[in-house]
């Protein structure tokens, strides 16, 4: 019996000495190659606040970003024993990002799963060559004579918001109401992509809820957080347990999409959305690279969808709360927006002149921004320029967001909402590559123009009616169970409505 339990003893020793030096070996891959580090947990590696929920993982890597000594142009991190790279620096992103993207044409996460083709074959997750081609033929859908098109259709569905709002005081025209703006703002993305990116029309407002706000607005799940996890950080992972990207909304986008598409044919009219521009695409000459057919073609209505819910929602939702904290730049913004709407009315021109509003929208952008991390991966062996460091094939290459839109080198008082940042005379003094909220290089997001509008529309209906304040009642924390920027419990503010 004493032979036995010694036996195990001896085994377990063994084989904790074994991991700890195969743990140690493995969190030493950067300091191998020269690169600076922090210290890491011998489990999570860097990530063990993310791990256990208490930091969202953009906003780690922001901390991880600002908690490095000597102000290194990069950084090697670890999740778990996995090594990645942190970028610190603005010339080594555009070299890396835009100068030397022969290299670093992909992204890193992945949702490459052949069985969930509306996850794998969109604009976003789609590798080199089939995303040059694809970009190829949607862009077109986003010249400035489209955008003037699809704006009447957001400011048609702004409506709805309008309505909303008003419908709120209705009773009591003098009240004061709390209203949760992220959710409000969610409902007129919804309607806004739902129109652009399907072809729906619909009203989230109404009761009861449309079943396309009701699919857009269930709560992330601890499944949902840890396909997220793997496609982000362990792509071979999902592929490997068939990770859904749109888990089970995935029919009823294919339903609504071929049911759009059908009727649109059959009616042979045109509206200047999307699935106008999808059905040109379907019945042109299908070349072998991609072809635009089935769930490959639905693919590129769902991640516009995706993409544009909750970005501008979200963006909208913490405007109006840092307005709410900041009652002179709320002031100046509605000035702005009434001397526009007075002068040409809701219009292309008059919104794009309205440049005080972008500027907030970009501030907030800057603050909170929606997607926090942009990644790449090496497609080759890779030599940073001017230093000894390879960066191996396969090796992931990250830029938080957080950390480098909320350096002091770039942005002074990085805490302080300051819209004037961006103003004619000042943004031309911000480094390149240093504000990136829609990412960088030939991969920049392809719907940030149209993003910026829908948001701007958003908040031009609720601003030139109403005045936001602060609801001490709720505060306002980012959520972190999840990898993109929202709200934890919402944006809860106080409206009122005030004369025009």
């Amino acid at each position: 019996m004493n032979n036995y339990f010694t036996i195990i003893i001896t085994s377990v020793i063994t084989l904790f000495i074994f991991f700890y030096f195969w743990a140690k070996y493995k969190l030493n891959y950067w300091q191998r190659k020269g690169v600076p580090t922090l210290p890491t947990n011998i489990i999570f590696g860097n990530f063990k606040d993310s791990f256990f929920q208490r930091t969202a993982p953009g906003f780690l890597f922001g901390e991880l970003y600002h908690q490095v000594k000597n102000d290194p142009p990069y950084m090697g991190i670890y999740i778990m024993y996995k090594p990645f790279l942190l970028l610190r620096d603005p010339e080594i992103i555009k070299q890396m990002f835009v100068k030397d993207f022969n290299y670093f044409q992909n992204r890193y996460f992945t949702a490459r799963n052949r069985n969930d083709r509306l996850g794998s074959d969109n604009l976003f997750s789609i590798h080199n060559p089939q995303w040059k081609y694809i970009r190829s033929k949607i862009s077109p859908v986003f010249t400035s004579g489209k955008l003037k098109q699809l704006f009447g259709l957001i400011v048609e569905t702004s409506d709805f918001l309008k309505s909303y709002l008003d419908d709120q005081f209705k009773e009591d025209v003098n009240g004061i109401k709390s209203i949760e703006a992220k959710e409000m703002s969610k409902m007129y993305t919804t309607d806004v992509v739902s129109s652009v990116a399907f072809g729906v029309r619909t009203n989230s407002f109404e009761v009861p809820t449309p079943e396309f706000y009701s699919r857009s607005s269930r709560k992330p799940t601890l499944l949902t957080a840890v396909q997220f996890f793997g496609m982000f950080f362990f792509p071979s992972l999902s592929q490997l347990f068939r990770f859904s990207f749109f888990g089970e909304n995935t029919d009823f986008f294919r339903n609504v999409f071929w049911s759009s598409l059908n009727a649109r044919e059959e009616s042979k009219t045109e509206r200047g959305d999307i699935i106008d521009s999808l059905i040109k695409l379907k019945t042109e000459k299908q070349e072998s690279i991609f072809k635009f057919e089935g769930d490959s073609l639905v693919a590129q209505s769902a991640i516009f969808f995706i993409a544009g819910l909750e970005s501008s929602s979200t963006t909208i939702a913490f405007a109006l709360y840092e307005l709410a904290r900041n009652p002179e730049i709320q002031d100046r913004a509605r000035k702005e927006i009434r001397e526009n709407l007075k002068e040409n009315g809701l219009t292309y021109d008059s919104v794009n002149n309205m440049k005080y509003l972008m500027q907030i929208i970009n501030e907030t952008l800057r603050l909170y921004p929606p997607a926090p991390i942009l990644d790449r991966v090496a497609d080759d062996d890779y030599q940073i320029p001017n230093s000894n460091v390879v960066i191996e094939k396969g090796t992931a290459v990250y830029v938080a967001l957080p950390g480098i839109q909320k350096d002091p080198k770039y942005f002074p008082n990085p805490e302080q909402f300051d819209p004037d940042r961006f103003s004619e005379e000042n943004k031309n003094k911000i480094p390149s590559c240093t504000f990136m909220p829609f990412g960088e290089g030939p991969r920049i997001c392809i719907g940030a123009r149209i993003g910026l509008l829908q948001t701007a529309i958003g908040l031009i209906r609720i601003l030139e009616d109403y005045q936001v304040t602060v609801n001490d009642k709720h505060k306002v924390k980012i959520d972190t169970r999840i990898f993109f920027t929202l709200p934890m419990n919402g944006v809860h503010l106080f409206f009122k409505k005030i004369n025009t």
